[in-house]
């Protein structure tokens, strides 16, 4: 229902503006509100459905214990490429769900991160999780529960040690 809702409530709003300009302010509402309900709920299936496909059933990814895993957006090459992101105690890694021009996947390993800083998507938005290499490269991420993501990987990165 969370993501009916976060998804679906900015789609109707700007949907219901475009055919109030259209088709008049009556339609307006009534499609404003039936895209966004479609829309939200159409994502809310994808989403599941991609949960279901990328996540770790065992606590096992790639042959080490997963700390953290969820759905996840990185950005390359201004491509904002959907996947799932998974902690691991050795390394971030991401893993795209296929869906994208670029599908390469991205390991991080622990020791090449300097720290992560949560950042906000398009000046705005506060889902955004910002990877600073030990090379100067950052890596950004969109992410849901980023205060949860920030902590867990500034603990492996400070050996257990929480910079929040």
């Amino acid at each position: 229902m969370k993501n009916v809702l976060i998804t679906g409530i900015p789609f109707g709003i700007f949907m219901g503006l475009f055919f109030s300009l259209v088709y008049g302010t009556g339609f307006g509402l009534v499609g404003g509100v039936a895209s966004g309900l479609l829309f939200g709920v159409a994502i809310s299936i994808f989403t599941k459905l991609q949960r279901e496909k990328m996540e770790s059933k065992d606590a096992i990814f790639e042959g080490e214990r997963v700390l953290f895993q969820g759905p996840a957006n990185h950005f390359k090459n201004r491509e904002g490429r959907g996947g799932w992101l998974t902690l691991t105690p050795s390394r971030l890694a991401f893993r795209s769900h296929g869906a994208n021009i670029q599908n390469q996947a991205v390991s991080l390993r622990v020791e090449d991160i300097a720290h992560v800083t949560r950042a906000l998507t398009l000046g705005i938005v506060p889902n955004g999780l910002c990877i600073k290499k030990t090379n100067g490269q950052e890596e950004f991420f969109v992410v849901s529960n980023r205060q949860q993501w920030t902590k867990l990987i500034a603990r492996q990165v400070n050996h257990g040690v929480s910079q929040e």
